[in-house]
């Protein structure tokens, strides 16, 4: 009978046992870095990480007086138990050629990464008035097959007669909101007809057309750099401004040269699915791969 107790009591106590050991809490190994916010700080940091391959980038602007080698971290989330090497009101340097800085993380179980914190500054160059300079328009037939040579029209040439003139005179004007859209700024764009009250129509004369009966390339060119006041968000981690008017969109790039001049861009797109009509259509329309407006600061 003792035998029988003594076996009884022995399977009673496993799943007590069993239970101990499920409940033990398992010190965590997570280091991510979650955010980061550090003094002038434009968007949210683009975090990434491959492995032990960790690093986020903070955009910033410009400034010429920005306090590179002791810049006050304003606010840092890392994974739950983690522990950062920094806290809110601690500084990075990032004095370096790299506008680098370190932030170790460790994991409650004592495990250790190291995140590398970059500054990328932001020149918002293209933010003024400007006025149009020269606007062109770049074929390429190797594109449509129409030949194998590529080129740049000018929308004050013969091809286009004086049709685009009234175009040159315009001032465009880009604002930049205060505010951010996550990692995009907005503001707005205008572009005023300027003294002459015109714009320019893109209307192609080259034969088989002519001034009475031109290639009408609005449709393909006019909606770009719309007329009049439209909205704009730019992407900071693409640098590609997206513009919109009466729900139209356009995509325009910059090629700056210096503080007084660049050029926007617009890339367009392929019409070489289109049927091939005659040959300065199928140059100029077929061909065309971006309209490009060469710009100068007026202030």
């Amino acid at each position: 009978m003792k035998k029988i107790l003594i076996f009884c009591a022995a399977i009673a106590a496993i799943p007590v046992s069993c239970t101990k050991t499920i409940d033990k809490d398992i010190p965590s190994n997570e280091v991510s870095l979650l955010e980061l916010k550090i003094q002038g700080q434009m968007g949210t940091a683009v975090i990434e990480r491959d492995g032990d391959n960790a690093s986020a980038t903070v955009y910033i602007m410009d400034d010429p007086d920005y306090p590179y080698s002791a810049v006050p971290v304003e606010s840092i989330v890392v994974s739950r138990f983690a522990t950062p090497s920094v806290t809110s009101g601690d500084v990075l340097n990032f004095s370096n050629p790299e506008r680098r800085a370190k932030i170790t993380v460790t994991s409650e179980s004592g495990n250790i990464l190291d995140w590398w914190i970059y500054i990328e500054p932001y020149d918002a160059f293209y933010v003024g008035t400007w006025r149009i300079n020269t606007i062109y328009l770049h074929c390429n037939q190797k594109i449509s097959g129409a030949g194998t040579g590529e080129w740049d029209t000018a929308l004050n040439g013969s091809e286009f007669g004086d049709n685009g003139v009234p175009e040159y005179d315009n001032i465009i004007t880009i604002t930049l909101d205060e505010e951010m859209k996550g990692n995009s700024l907005t503001g707005t764009i205008t572009n005023d007809a300027g003294a002459d009250g015109e714009y320019g129509n893109f209307y192609g004369v080259g034969a088989p057309y002519s001034e009475d009966e031109p290639l009408d390339m609005n449709p393909r060119l006019r909606y770009l750099l719309p007329a009049g006041t439209a909205t704009w968000e730019l992407d900071l981690t693409t640098n590609v401004m997206t513009i919109t008017k009466d729900n139209v969109t356009s995509s325009m790039t910059f090629q700056n040269r210096n503080g007084n001049s660049c050029s926007f861009c617009f890339d367009l797109p392929s019409a070489v699915d289109e049927p091939s009509q005659n040959t300065f259509y199928d140059n100029m329309w077929r061909s065309s791969t971006q309209l490009r407006y060469d710009v100068v600061k007026v202030q």
